[in-house]
């Protein structure tokens, strides 16, 4: 194979790479704000189609949490894609250094609408809280973003 071939057939199989990962779905954005700060996260996991929390084959998409540095007594608001819209969705705020049973997590009700905010509390040096966005389809959960809030 000449040197010409074998950049043909490799730039071949990038762009074929490429393609096939492009056309992979999107799972939907959540974007967190607080006192000027914002960050945004694709779903950690996501129900397409043809997939449910229940069967276990769910996309994975993002791991770990993203981290935003809140000022307490702010507002915190919560922005939702148009596909959590069409459904529900809610948030729940736990500390994820409480000993199990010792701290129950805060839900807010379903959410229908794109927009949501609390006020940030007050969180120690060095603590922080796990906020959850859950997505919901006729009461059965399809997607889970997780964001973690430290003290700024």
């Amino acid at each position: 194979m000449t040197t010409r071939r074998r950049l043909l057939a490799t730039a071949s199989a990038a762009f074929a790479a490429a393609a096939l990962t492009a056309c992979e779905k999107p799972a939907p954005l959540v974007t967190v704000v607080n006192a000027g700060r914002s960050v945004y996260s694709e779903a950690n996991t996501y129900c397409f189609e043809e997939q449910s929390f229940e069967a276990g084959n769910c996309s994975q998409r993002h791991t770990g949490q993203t981290q935003l540095a809140v000022v307490s007594g702010e507002p915190v608001g919560i922005d939702v894609g148009e596909e959590l819209v069409e459904g529900r969705w809610f948030i729940e705020l736990s500390d994820p250094n409480a000993a199990e049973g010792q701290s129950q997590p805060q839900q807010s009700q379903p959410q229908d609408g794109h927009y949501f905010t609390f006020t940030a509390p007050s969180l120690p040096e060095g603590g922080s809280l796990l906020l959850t966005v859950r997505s919901l389809e006729q009461e059965r959960p399809t997607g889970e973003w997780v964001f973690r809030l430290v003290p700024r």
